[in-house]
């Protein structure tokens, strides 16, 4: 709040990645219930900010999701995001086109699953899956987290030249990491991304109505 942020959403992983402690749908729910009464805070000390009930969901090499879609339909957001098969060298732009397809992600998350140090990053043809996410609806991340800055530069040129909704993520584990969405803002104005079609200078009312169309 005290950052200029009017609102910020939760996006635990889901239950396909046990590793780092994913939930299930029940906790999924539980989670709902805090985040309504630390809303109802905010509200009653006037203050603007709300906190988005979301999740980062396992994507299947297939690009199936992993919950519930009851669960799901009572979320604000959905991000979708791959967890395996991550150091492949082949094309994999079948997996991406079939994971902006599904239905029940809003954005597909940190795209090319990179790490510095770490992965190199899946290779697709790119300017397809970000044509599959605009028909779609779908919105890329820029993950701005400094390890990972996925998309690039180059990368988000592309999807904003193809018309793509683009989302600035953090990838935020701790409150002052927040700050690193700077690193993702640079990328869109190093590519031009038009702000009109980036998620993050939308008010709380009409990223709800984007999410729901």
């Amino acid at each position: 709040e005290g950052m200029g942020y009017s609102h910020a959403a939760i996006t635990d992983h889901s239950k396909g990645l046990p590793v780092a402690n994913g939930m299930h749908e029940d906790r999924l729910a539980e989670q709902g219930g805090h985040i309504e009464k630390v809303n109802g805070g905010f509200e009653s000390r006037g203050s603007p900010f709300r906190v988005l009930r979301s999740i980062e969901m396992n994507l299947s090499p297939e690009g199936e999701g992993d919950m519930e879609p009851d669960a799901l339909a009572r979320l604000d957001l959905v991000l979708g995001a791959f967890h395996s098969k991550l150091r492949v060298t082949e094309d994999q732009t079948e997996r991406y086109v079939a994971g902006v397809r599904n239905p029940t992600v809003h954005v597909l998350a940190h795209p090319r699953c990179r790490r510095f140090g770490s992965r190199l990053g899946l290779r697709a043809d790119w300017r397809s899956v970000f044509a599959a996410s605009r028909e779609a609806g779908t919105a890329v991340e820029i993950d701005a987290s400094p390890d990972r800055q996925d998309l690039d530069v180059e990368l988000v040129g592309l999807a904003a030249e193809e018309g793509t909704w683009i989302s600035i993520g953090t990838d935020a584990h701790y409150p002052h990491e927040l700050g690193w969405v700077d690193l993702g803002l640079a990328a869109a104005i190093l590519a031009e991304a038009p702000r009109e079609r980036i998620l993050n200078f939308l008010s709380r009312e009409e990223l709800l109505e984007w999410a729901a169309r």
